[in-house]
């Protein structure tokens, strides 16, 4: 299972993979689970793509990222994201994007 350090972590992947409708990082994000190395990547692309979609709208739509801003959660995210793929034996698929 993908761990978070804040549960507002997997709330801000959801709500951006829901914006960009992303349907494949949904699904993953909703099983917590990462099965293989096309899901690797999908994950690692989203997250990248994710990361300019939140700044262009500054959180807007979100209010926690509204509040607290999105340089920190994006950092959360990414240590959490990139702990999970790593030592799941996705590195390569990580380090791609």
């Amino acid at each position: 299972m993908i761990e978070y350090k804040y549960p507002e972590e997997r709330e801000i992947l959801i709500h951006y993979a829901e914006k960009m409708e992303n349907e494949t990082a949904l699904d993953i994000l909703k099983q917590g689970v990462v099965s293989n190395r096309e899901q690797a990547l999908a994950l690692s692309q989203f997250y990248w793509g994710m990361i300019d979609v939140a700044a262009d709208d500054q959180g807007s739509g979100f209010p926690l990222l509204e509040k607290e801003g999105i340089e920190q959660w994006m950092e959360y995210i990414f240590h959490s994201l990139n702990g999970y793929l790593v030592s799941n034996g996705y590195e390569e698929e990580w380090d791609q994007e």
